[in-house]
């Protein structure tokens, strides 16, 4: 499973991240970090601060948009800054390209590299989207499940959006890192052909996302 349950996604700052921790995270040329981080900040999803030191100039942080700071993590929102420069890194006006793959690849990078096998059983298979449900409520919501088709499809409604400001102006971003997220991680514990549906808004602060499961469980030995 990603190796990021149970502990920080990733080793950076905690209350923001200047373009050059920006650029080494995501291999990027310095001046295309800062670039596409102020498209960011143009489009909401991302402030500034100045952080002054001993000595020299103050330095320019990045962070995620303050009204959703409080709900999340700091090791969350670092590593959904590291998210959002990276959906929008690949095109050169700036704009988002391919959020879900950035998801994935996200997690891909930090899942451990043996994958288990596929689940045999609904049990096994709902032990496996717990997964899911752990890296959720680490980046800070606070999932609900409900099962059905015998517990092949498990439903999850996340309320308590960490970064609502952001899923608000930009859905087809936030929401498509956040389904590239839950693939990887289905992926990473060997579930790789689990159809993930994103319905966002069903209410004004919550969203709903059903996880399927595709693959045929052995029928149970009966002694």
């Amino acid at each position: 499973m990603p190796s990021s349950v149970g502990g920080a996604p990733h080793e950076l700052p905690a209350l923001g991240l200047g373009a050059s921790e920006t650029a080494d995270a995501l291999g990027l040329h310095v001046t295309t970090a800062r670039f596409h981080l102020e498209r960011m900040v143009a489009a909401g999803v991302v402030t500034t601060t100045l952080r002054r030191g001993s000595v020299g100039r103050p330095r320019k942080l990045y962070l995620a948009a303050e009204d959703a700071a409080p709900l999340a993590t700091p090791e969350a929102l670092a590593a959904f800054t590291e998210l959002l420069t990276s959906a929008w890194s690949a095109a050169s006006d700036g704009s988002p390209t391919d959020p879900e793959h950035a998801g994935r690849r996200w997690v891909e990078e930090h899942s451990d590299a043996v994958v288990p096998p596929p689940a045999a059983s609904a049990g096994s298979w709902l032990g496996k989207v717990g997964a899911a449900v752990d890296l959720l409520e680490e980046w800070g919501y606070q999932p609900e499940l409900r099962t059905g088709a015998g517990g092949r499809t498990v439903e999850l409604t996340l309320s308590a959006c960490p970064f609502l400001t952001m899923a608000r102006a930009h859905p087809d971003v936030v929401c498509g890192i956040h389904r590239g997220l839950i693939l990887g991680t289905m992926a990473a514990v060997g579930e790789p052909g689990s159809e993930v549906e994103l319905e966002p808004f069903v209410t004004e602060r919550s969203c709903v996302a059903r996880l399927t499961t595709t693959a045929a469980f052995r029928r149970p030995v009966h002694r």
